[in-house]
């Protein structure tokens, strides 16, 4: 068995023992098992899911995962349960990020905003997949 913790500023939003997750690295996405290798990667907004099962995954932001051989530690800005997603409240995000974006002048606010921007839209693809009835 595989320990995953998900933790984020505002404390542990998962922990639990799992056969396998998945996660959304950087440069694509991962799977990991038990005896994994040592791993540190950085994380994208996305799914992280348990034992083959995306329905009860959790949408995550920016961040991190710290991957031992028998425990997976994903550190994110954001972390929300598939099932708890405000679609609105994330399109809202996107489209003021779209907004400051066109007005932004400094690379740190285009960054900043550019990093919202992803994570609206992660989380607006995984609320409408997993919720046929959201219309975009």
């Amino acid at each position: 068995m595989l320990k995953v913790d998900i933790v984020t500023p505002q404390g542990v939003v998962y922990t639990e023992e799992v056969e396998s997750v998945n996660i959304p690295a950087f440069d694509g996405e991962m799977g990991i098992l038990e005896n994994h290798m040592l791993t540190l990667t950085q994380v994208k907004p996305g799914l992280v899911y348990f034992n083959k099962d995306d329905k009860n995954g959790i949408a995550i932001g920016h961040g991190f995962a710290d991957i031992t051989p028998n425990h997976v530690i994903v550190l994110t800005e954001e972390a929300v349960p598939v099932g708890n997603i405000d679609f609105e409240a994330y399109k809202a995000l996107f489209d003021e990020a779209i907004k400051k974006l066109s007005d932004a002048k400094f690379a740190e606010e285009i960054t900043e905003w550019q990093k919202k921007k992803e994570l609206a839209e992660a989380f607006m693809n995984i609320a409408k997949h997993f919720s046929p009835n959201i219309r975009s």
